[in-house]
C-alpha cells in the first residue's frame, strides 16, 4: 500500500462547518421473546434476515432469510457481494447469537485467545474487532443494519433494568456503534417501541422521538423501513445543525479578528447576546481572547471594553 501525501491525508478531514452524511445508520431493537421482533425485522427496506436463532419460521410477513449455524455462514455470505446486492438492509437476528458464533470461532481457530474455552483479554479484543469490522463492511457495501436481540433483566437493588441480551463487554461495543437503540414492550394490548433511555430500560434516541405504537403485524410490513428513513434524515439534520453552528462561530472569529478598538468590541456585545446557547459561549471566548491579544481591557462592572489607558483589564465572565 502506497503511503499517502500530507495533502491526501488532509483531504480526508471533514471540517466542522460541513455536515457529516449518515447514509447507513445502525439500528438495534430488543425485547422479550415472542413479541414479533423478527416480524419487525422483515418490515425493513429490502431486508435479508440472518437467522441465527433459527426462529424465522415463526415470523409474520417473512421475506428472504439466510440461515446461520456458525460464523462461517456469515463470512461466506460477506464474501459474495453479488448475493447481497439486491438487499438494502441486513438484519442479524439475534446479534447476541451472532456474537456467540464469533466467540465459538475464536475458541476453535485461535485457542491461545481462549484458554480452557473461555475468552482471554486478547480474545475479547478479537471479538470486538471482528464485530466492528463486520459493521464497517456492511456500511462499505452501502447496507443499512437492523440488529435484533432479546432482553435480559439486570437488578440494581430494587430497580430492574432491561438490557439487550448480549454477552460480556460486547454489549458496550454494540451500544457504541448503534445509532438508535429501542425497546419493544407491551403496554396493555399495544406493542410499543421506545428509543428513549428510562429507569426501566436502556435506549439511544438522537432524534428525540416519542414512543411509537407498533401497528398490528399485518399492517406493519413497512414499519421499520419508514422509521429507519426518518432516523437517517434526523441524523442528517443534527449534522447540518452542528455544521451551521460551527460556520456561525467561524464567521464571528473572522469578524472579530478585524477589531482594533474598544468601540468595535462593544458593538459586538449586543449581537453576541442574541446567539444560541450553543454558539454564545464559543463566541464570547473568541471575543475575550482577541481583546487580550489586542490589549483592550474589559471593565467587569460596566461590562464594557475600554481603551487601554482608561481602565485595567478584567474578565467578561
Amino acid at each position: 500500500m502506497q503511503s499517502q501525501t500530507v495533502e491526501q491525508l488532509k483531504s480526508r478531514i471533514i471540517p466542522a462547518t460541513e455536515p457529516m452524511a449518515v447514509a447507513h445508520p445502525i439500528f438495534m431493537i430488543f425485547g422479550e421473546p415472542g413479541i414479533c421482533k423478527s416480524s419487525l425485522g422483515y418490515s425493513a427496506k429490502a431486508p435479508l434476515l440472518l437467522d441465527a436463532d433459527q426462529g424465522a419460521h415463526r415470523a409474520a410477513n417473512r421475506r428472504d432469510t439466510w440461515p446461520i449455524s456458525c460464523w462461517g455462514d456469515v463470512t461466506a455470505l460477506m464474501e459474495q457481494p453479488d448475493i447481497l446486492a439486491p438487499y438494502s438492509t441486513i438484519v442479524p437476528d439475534t446479534i447476541g447469537r451472532c456474537l456467540d458464533f464469533i466467540t465459538a470461532d475464536i475458541v476453535e481457530n485461535e485457542p491461545k485467545k481462549a484458554p480452557g474455552g473461555n475468552l482471554s483479554q486478547q480474545g475479547w479484543g478479537a471479538l470486538k474487532t471482528r464485530f466492528q469490522q463486520w459493521m464497517f463492511r456492511l456500511k462499505k457495501l452501502e447496507k443499512d443494519t437492523l440488529l435484533i436481540t432479546h432482553h435480559k433483566e439486570d437488578k440494581d437493588g430494587d430497580l430492574r433494568i432491561m438490557r439487550p441480551d448480549i454477552q460480556g463487554g460486547s454489549l458496550s461495543e454494540v451500544m457504541k456503534l448503534a445509532d438508535f437503540v429501542g425497546y419493544v414492550y407491551m403496554s396493555g394490548k399495544d406493542r410499543m417501541l421506545d428509543f428513549n433511555p428510562t429507569d426501566r430500560w436502556v435506549g439511544k434516541n438522537p432524534a428525540g422521538w416519542k414512543p411509537f405504537r407498533i401497528p398490528p403485524v399485518h399492517k406493519a410490513d413497512r414499519f421499520m423501513a419508514e422509521l429507519m428513513e426518518e432516523g437517517r434524515q434526523a441524523l442528517g439534520k443534527i449534522s447540518e445543525a452542528s455544521a451551521a453552528i460551527a460556520q456561525q462561530v467561524e464567521d464571528w472569529r473572522a469578524n472579530i479578528a478585524t477589531f482594533n478598538s474598544a468601540s468595535e468590541f462593544n458593538r459586538a456585545i449586543p449581537e453576541i447576546k442574541k446567539l444560541s446557547a450553543a454558539e454564545q459561549p464559543q463566541v464570547v471566548k473568541i471575543l475575550m481572547d482577541a481583546a487580550v491579544v489586542k490589549e483592550i481591557p474589559f471593565n467587569k462592572h460596566a461590562k464594557q471594553f475600554v481603551e487601554p489607558e482608561l481602565e485595567p483589564a478584567g474578565s467578561l465572565l
